[in-house]
């Protein structure tokens, strides 16, 4: 019986596709520990949310939103961005969910930020954040209808987000829970503000049915 061929001196033998896979995922691995670290040394605050410690700066929380309207329930998580252009301030981006009375489910795009400098204790601390609809296909189209649009203002009371939404909510939906999607010169006025109290919630409650929130 022959001996198997010898590869050429100066060739590797190659070895397919999952050494390379073993490569990037030691990759993926190592970037996610590098972002980690740089996020410890230059946002702390951002592990101790809720005055809990987060192996990971992200925090997720639901919050039930009781309107005239209906039962609306939002869902949102955020991490922390390079801050933001007054005084470098701690900045956060994310994503959210809200659901209707009649069982619509809007995604939302996160933007939050605080007003000072927290160290590693956020209670107390003030926090807005804006949120806006952002579909699957906004990258594809340029332009979109961003409604609804909400805006939360509150503090952190550990370990909740305590907040209200200065009357977006009733401006953003008709009394019967509908979008209003009709011109914008002829946008309903507020007639209600809510308090928002979000909640810390695992990440199997982003696909609930709306209903698990503590």
């Amino acid at each position: 019986m022959s001996a198997p061929p010898v590869p050429p001196l100066g060739r590797r033998v190659r070895r397919g596709c999952l050494g390379c896979l073993g490569q990037l995922a030691l990759l993926f691995v190592l970037g996610a520990a590098a972002i980690t670290a740089i996020d410890f040394v230059f946002a702390p605050w951002s592990f101790y949310f809720g005055g809990n410690f987060h192996v990971v700066p992200v925090w997720q929380g639901a919050a039930r939103l009781h309107a005239s309207s209906g039962d609306f329930t939002l869902y949102l998580w955020m991490s922390p961005t390079p801050g933001g252009r007054t005084f470098n301030l701690p900045a956060f981006r994310g994503w959210g969910a809200l659901c209707t009375p009649r069982g619509e489910r809007y995604p939302l795009r996160v933007s939050a930020g605080m007003l000072e400098h927290p160290g590693t204790d956020t209670n107390g601390k003030e926090m807005r954040i804006e949120l806006y609809r952002r579909p699957w296909y906004w990258a594809w189209t340029g332009t979109w209808d961003r409604r609804p649009r909400l805006t939360l203002r509150g503090r952190w009371r550990n370990p909740d987000l305590v907040m209200d939404d200065g009357g977006t909510l009733s401006i953003a939906f008709l009394p019967d829970g509908r979008l209003y999607d009709g011109p914008v010169k002829d946008q309903p006025r507020a007639r209600e503000t809510l308090q928002v109290v979000l909640r810390e919630v695992p990440w199997t409650a982003w696909h609930s049915d709306c209903r698990a929130v503590p």
